[in-house]
């Protein structure tokens, strides 16, 4: 039987793109179970029997509007499917009761760094011991997962914890800076990411000079559930430039983090609530603000 790292479904409409993607996931060493009629329709409507003898490490759907397969996926990975790694792509929205709150989802920007995030999550699930599944009994489990009824009014949930919120976010900006960073040597910057348990810590150099650092820590000002920002390179676990801490949005049905910027986005601002996702895109971006001054 056949080994894949990964399983490709899209829709019609997302055809060029996800080829363009699944070039960059083969060029950067992955192996990819990919046809060009292997549709979201395709995967949906096909048997046990008349699915690939495939063994694979995920199966990935790229999700740019949701229709039935890829509710039907989403569904799965709430309950728990540790196989199915839905991409999301552009700036789809997903009905909150299909998003499970302890999940970081992938969502597709560019197809270098949806690369080397879909790396990094064959390589931890390679550390843990995650094996791969036969992607007949992935595909046939995402269709057998029955709906479950959403609560009559939004409450947070008894099993919402700011420190797991708080641990889930260190380990995906983690990622994310790790799998970022080295890209800037393409504009002259030599750009690291030592990641601990306590900490993070981003640097940017140019010519063995600290063009950037930025300092993530566990708890801080806000209290030990928060996560700490720290602009430059300075002791002490008292200095902030921004601090977030975990809450439960109830209307949008899912954890979100509440920023109080100081300076480490710009400043200014009232508190408000990003995603994880988001906030990494607000921090990649001010990086990115500092260094085109630092060349201009």
């Amino acid at each position: 039987m056949s080994e894949y790292d990964v399983a490709v479904s899209f829709a019609e409409e997302q055809r060029s793109a996800v080829e363009e993607v699944v070039e960059a996931f083969r060029q950067r060493g992955l192996t990819v179970l990919h046809g060009p009629e292997q549709t979201h329709e395709w995967w949906a409507h096909k048997e046990g029997g008349d699915l690939p003898a495939a063994r694979v490490r995920f199966f990935v759907p790229f999700v740019a509007e949701v229709d039935d397969f890829t509710t039907a996926a989403l569904r799965a990975v709430k309950a728990g499917d540790e196989h199915v790694l839905p991409v999301l792509l552009g700036d789809v929205t997903v009905p909150p009761d299909l998003l499970h709150p302890h999940v970081a989802y992938v969502r597709g920007t560019r197809s270098d760094r949806l690369t080397e995030a879909l790396v990094a999550r064959i390589e931890a699930a390679e550390a843990v011991g995650s094996a791969r599944a036969q992607v007949a009994d992935v595909v046939t489990g995402i269709k057998d997962v029955t709906p479950v009824a959403e609560e009559p009014e939004p409450v947070v949930p008894a099993t919402f914890s700011r420190y797991a919120e708080q641990d889930a976010t260190l380990r995906y900006l983690g990622e994310q800076f790790a799998a970022a960073l080295p890209g800037l040597a393409r504009r002259g910057f030599a750009g690291t990411a030592h990641v601990a348990d306590l900490r993070i810590a981003v640097r940017v150099e140019r010519a063995g000079d600290t063009v950037y650092a930025l300092d993530i820590q566990r708890g801080g000002i806000g209290g030990d559930e928060t996560v700490n920002f720290v602009v430059g390179k300075r002791d002490g676990s008292a200095l902030t430039n921004g601090w977030a801490r975990p809450v439960y949005d109830t209307g949008a049905g899912a954890a979100v983090l509440e920023v109080h910027d100081f300076s480490v986005l710009g400043g200014g601002a009232a508190p408000r609530t990003y995603r994880r996702e988001d906030l990494f895109d607000a921090l990649w971006q001010r990086i990115e603000s500092v260094l085109a001054s630092t060349v201009g």
